[in-house]
């Protein structure tokens, strides 16, 4: 896989196609290898790259200082490395939070936002017992093999009636989920981050599958209300991970929308 070395840390990543750039971040227990069939499909339209995050995949773990300061430098370097311009940025999840880190202290990184099963951070979108539950159950993962919460995990992302081969490929990458990085995304994702959304002045679509049992929907909802420039796009029958034909549309569109706003067409 290629890579690039940000701040030291070596940030492995996919590249296919060509035309406008569209950044993928992909959700916890995962890494870019969720994203192959995106990768086929976005690419006969779109210079599509998906990183492995830091801790994730072929990437190197995560520093043990790192906040959330470091993970907005990191995506907003891994961007600088690539030579992109205003990109669109789409976040699946754990995703959707880094990249609201990355508009947040890196304005000028980011031509557009498209964030699926969304959160403000947990402590933004979940109520305080969702949250220990949530906590809770991170945690659990971090001491127990995968065979003893996948299952349950997944019946969260995916709803009833997934294809059994996208199902299965996202189980195939929880054996490769190393416990240090939960350690490490623990603090980000236990955070609130509405009282900052206010400064993201980036175009942004919110993205949730109508069967979300991860996201609430008021959390989708008032991210629309707390962002200065935001829609929501619902999914009808989609859960957590809503891949497919419809979020593609957005994606394709979001990522053509952020090349046409830095270069108007003249005349």
């Amino acid at each position: 896989m290629p890579e690039v070395v940000v701040g030291g840390v070596r940030i492995a990543y996919q590249r296919r196609g060509s035309g406008a750039p569209l950044v993928l971040f992909h959700g916890a227990f995962e890494d870019s290898r969720v994203w192959t069939e995106e990768l086929e499909r976005l690419s006969t339209q779109l210079d599509v790259i998906a990183w492995d995050a830091p801790g994730c995949g072929a990437s190197d773990d995560v520093p043990p200082t790192w906040d959330d300061a470091a993970w907005a430098d990191a995506a907003s370097g891994f961007i600088t490395a690539l030579g992109l311009s205003h990109p669109a940025v789409a976040g699946f999840s754990l995703g959707s939070v880094i990249a609201l880190l990355l508009a947040r202290n890196y304005p000028d990184s980011v031509g557009r936002l498209v964030l699926v099963g969304a959160y403000a951070g947990w402590g933004g979108s979940l109520s305080p017992d969702e949250l220990a539950e949530r906590i809770a159950a991170a945690r659990f993962t971090m001491d127990h093999p995968a065979a003893e919460w996948a299952e349950d995990f997944l019946d969260s992302v995916f709803a009833p009636g997934t294809d059994s081969e996208h199902r299965a490929h996202a189980r195939s990458l929880l054996e490769d989920w190393r416990p240090a990085t939960t350690a490490a995304l623990l603090p980000v994702m236990e955070q609130d981050l509405r009282p900052g959304l206010a400064m993201i002045r980036t175009p942004t679509l919110i993205v949730r599958g109508t069967a979300d049992a991860r996201s609430p929907r008021s959390a989708s909802v008032e991210l629309c209300q707390l962002l200065a420039e935001a829609r929501l796009v619902e999914i009808a029958g989609a859960g957590h991970d809503c891949t497919g034909p419809e979020l593609d549309a957005v994606l394709v569109r979001s990522s053509r929308e952020a090349v046409t706003a830095v270069n108007p067409p003249i005349g």
